[in-house]
């Protein structure tokens, strides 16, 4: 149960404090403890200054949960009740909660947190019930809890119209929580995001041009071996986001190709209608919540797939394939990208690669795109943007190390390699798994009016998370 809710400054100075009741354990007592909270390290890659949550004990009966985010701190005091609650609710209701502190007053700080202290107290009074989680969707919170409003005058309201208060609650009964009171627009528009994430394992494999092999000064033939991708493990993650600002409360419906209607387990936002889902497969039919949202998410096991062949077309045809080459008897190794025909437009590539030893050195012999550096944390990164159609970027490069020095008199050659390298991009196109929208249709204009056309979009955009080649 959640009994009490903290806010502090980086000097662990207290900012706010909501308590439920005046027997709790105060700030001040408990700050030794909670303080150790803050070892735990942010994020130094992420723009914003995040932390995971963390669980501190303070006695038999208490625990905290403590979040760093950006310059403040913020703790969630508990009680030990291991036969009624979940365990989980602490750390999803501090997330959930910065999200409608960010959702008010965008990036927080110190002085607004001093000067909205009125706002923040009715949004946990909604949000929380007898210390439990209760109203958290930020379209019902928003439609209770004004941004202007005092506190003063929403105590002298409620006391002034007692009948007013009770038939607000009965009406907010029969609301979409999800999506606010009377919404009201004047551009209507509406915009799907398809997102897939590949993330594979993939283990080259070389097989030896039967062409003679030899080496002059105006050609080589030493790197004509064709080289094909063995897929080890693989899959696709994707999701379909929406963003929406549309008057009333319009019921539509999302028609997805035959990809969409053979997914399995797909995994909804409450606000969809799942039983016209299994009537109509690939058809979401919903009253979209306000702003952002994700429709839907769900995974594609690549695994699953007989023939190697058929894993590895999903790549060569819709996304970026590679081959990393790794010279026998040599040092030596070359990495060559292959994005797809269908990509539209590549925000950005980059290839880290991975030495077997901390002390070893990465030293390029040709690039034909990009710019490759060694960042200090002993990182070795080639960067790439803005390619056109039909370029096939390469890079040829040779491992150093400090025995290398050591044995040029001995004339004892050792010879290195990659342990690995993997792959970060992000391009617009069709996705792998060939989802597309077939149909953004407005069903019942309920409150948008039947003479109302919104704008329409839909984008597709392919990431990569877990790309990993092995040498």
């Amino acid at each position: 149960m959640i009994e009490a809710i903290y806010i502090a400054d980086v000097s662990h100075t207290l900012v706010f404090e909501y308590c439920n009741s005046l027997l709790l354990p105060k700030y001040k007592s408990i700050l030794p403890k909670i303080a150790n909270i803050n070892v735990n390290e942010t994020s130094v890659e992420s723009q914003k200054d995040y932390s995971s949550p963390m669980k501190i004990t303070i006695n038999s009966g208490y625990y905290v949960v403590g979040y760093n985010h950006q310059s403040l701190h913020i703790y969630v005091l508990c009680s030990e009740d291991k036969t009624t609650s979940n365990p989980l609710i602490p750390y999803t209701f501090i997330l959930r909660f910065v999200e409608t502190l960010e959702d008010y007053f965008d990036e927080l700080t110190r002085s607004k947190i001093e000067a909205n202290t009125d706002v923040i107290t009715l949004i946990l009074y909604q949000m929380l019930d007898d210390g439990m989680p209760y109203i958290t969707d930020f379209n019902k919170i928003r439609d209770l809890v004004s941004h202007t409003s005092l506190l003063s005058k929403i105590i002298n309201e409620a006391s002034k119209t007692t009948g007013l208060q009770s038939d607000a609650k009965q009406s907010f009964t029969t609301d979409i929580p999800w999506r606010r009171n009377d919404a009201r627009h004047t551009n209507n528009e509406m915009y799907v995001d398809i997102i897939e994430t590949v993330n594979v394992i993939l283990k080259p494999i070389v097989a030896k041009s039967k062409l003679q092999q030899y080496d002059s000064a105006f050609y080589s033939s030493k790197t004509d071996n064709q080289v094909d991708n063995y897929v080890l493990s693989g899959s696709i993650d994707g999701q379909i986001d929406f963003f929406s600002q549309l008057s009333g409360a319009p019921t539509l419906e999302l028609s997805l190709n035959k990809i969409g209607a053979n997914l399995e387990l797909p995994r909804f936002h409450r606000c969809i209608n799942s039983d016209l889902f299994r009537e109509r497969r690939g058809v979401l039919s919903f009253i979209p919540p306000e702003g952002k949202s994700t429709l839907m998410k769900y995974q594609i096991d690549l695994n699953e797939l007989q023939r190697n062949r058929e894993k590895t077309s999903l790549l060569k045809l819709s996304t970026i394939d590679v081959q990393f080459l790794v010279q026998p008897n040599s040092s030596e190794f070359e990495i060559k990208l292959f994005p797809a025909n269908m990509i539209t437009k590549i925000d950005f590539i980059k290839v880290e690669i991975v030495c077997q030893e901390p002390d070893e050195q990465v030293k390029v012999n040709r690039i034909s795109h990009g710019d490759f550096q060694t960042r200090l944390s002993g990182k070795h990164e080639w960067s790439l943007k803005d390619l056109k159609k039909g370029v096939v970027p390469t890079i040829s490069a040779t491992i150093n190390g400090q025995e290398d020095e050591e044995n040029e008199q001995s004339e004892v050659e050792l010879h290195r390699q990659p342990s690995y390298i993997k792959l970060s991009y992000s391009h617009k196109g069709p996705v792998p798994s060939g989802l597309k929208v077939d149909s953004l249709l407005v069903v019942n204009a309920k409150g948008l009016g039947e003479n109302t056309k919104p704008y329409k979009g839909v984008k597709y955009t392919t990431k990569s998370g877990e790309y990993i080649v092995r040498s």
